[in-house]
C-alpha cells in the first residue's frame, strides 16, 4: 500500500507498511513476527497519535458480529466493526445499544484500543 491518510484527508501516515488481516490468526502472526506495530481503527484521528514509521495494522476487515447472547443480553463483535454496522445488525434481531457513539462510522476498536489487544468485544445490549 502507498501512503495513507486519515478519514478527513488532512493527515498522512508515515509508513507504507500497512497490514489488513482478515482473521485472528493473521493478527497473531503479525504480532509475533513484527518488531513494532501500531493498531488503528477507522483513522478518526486528526494528529499523529496513531502514526508509525514502522507498521500499521488496520482491523477494518475484522468487522463481524460473532454472537448475540439473548439470555445475557450481550453481543460479541470483532474489533473492527463500525457502530453503524453493529446497530443495523442488532436492529435486525430486535436489539439496540444502551449508549451509542455519536459517529456511526467509527469502529468499536476506538473505544477499547487504549486498554489491550482483543480478539473480540462483548457489549451489553
Amino acid at each position: 500500500m502507498g501512503l495513507q491518510r486519515n478519514w478527513a484527508g488532512n493527515f498522512q501516515y508515515s509508513t507504507t507498511n500497512w497490514h489488513e488481516p482478515a482473521s485472528v490468526e493473521e493478527v497473531q502472526h503479525l504480532v509475533s513476527s513484527l518488531a513494532k506495530l501500531r493498531v488503528i481503527g477507522t483513522r478518526h484521528s486528526f494528529n499523529s497519535i496513531a502514526d508509525s514509521n514502522e507498521n500499521i495494522v488496520s482491523l477494518q476487515k475484522l468487522n463481524k458480529v460473532l454472537t448475540i447472547n439473548h439470555e445475557k443480553g450481550t453481543v460479541t463483535v470483532e474489533a473492527g466493526i463500525k457502530y453503524g454496522d453493529l446497530c443495523h445488525a442488532l436492529q435486525q434481531q430486535g436489539y439496540a445499544l444502551h449508549n451509542l457513539a455519536s459517529l456511526p462510522h467509527i469502529s468499536v476498536l476506538e473505544h477499547v484500543q487504549q486498554q489491550h489487544m482483543v480478539q473480540a468485544i462483548t457489549i451489553k445490549i
